[in-house]
C-alpha cells in the first residue's frame, strides 16, 4: 500500500534532490574552472613583455604557477601572442554520493591575447 509507495519514492526524491543541490554545485564549479583558466592565461600573457620578446617558457611557467596556487591541473599553449589554458578537476558531490556518484569532472578554458600599445 502506502508504505510500499513511499519506499519506492524515496530513492527518486533523493536523486532529484541530488541533481538540484549537486547540479548547482557543478554549475558553480564550471564557472570557477573557466575563471581559473582565464586568470591563468592572463597571468601567462603578462609575462610577455613586448613584440619580439615572446617567451613561451615564461608564459607557461607563470600560468602553471597560477594553476598550482589554485590547486588545479591544466595545459598551457602559447601561440604567437596568445596564451590558451585548459583546466580540469574533480568536484565532489554532496547528495549524489549516497547513490554512488562521488564526483563530477569539471573542465574550463580561457585565453588571453597580448595587445601592444605604442606610447602612453
Amino acid at each position: 500500500g502506502v508504505s510500499l509507495m513511499i519506499l519506492t519514492m524515496i530513492p527518486a526524491l533523493l536523486i532529484v534532490l541530488g541533481l538540484v543541490i549537486d547540479g548547482g554545485a557543478k554549475a558553480s564549479a564550471l564557472d570557477r574552472a573557466n575563471r581559473i583558466a582565464m586568470e591563468a592565461a592572463r597571468t601567462g600573457a603578462q609575462s610577455i613583455s613586448g613584440p619580439g620578446d615572446i617567451s613561451a617558457a615564461a608564459a607557461n611557467s607563470a600560468a602553471q604557477a597560477y594553476l598550482a596556487a589554485e590547486d588545479v591541473t591544466g595545459t598551457v599553449t602559447v601561440t604567437g601572442d596568445r596564451v590558451d589554458v585548459h583546466v580540469s578537476f574533480a568536484e565532489p558531490t554532496k547528495v549524489l554520493s549516497l547513490i554512488g556518484i562521488d564526483e563530477w569532472s569539471v573542465e574550463g578554458d580561457g585565453f588571453a591575447q597580448v595587445i601592444y600599445r605604442i606610447g602612453d
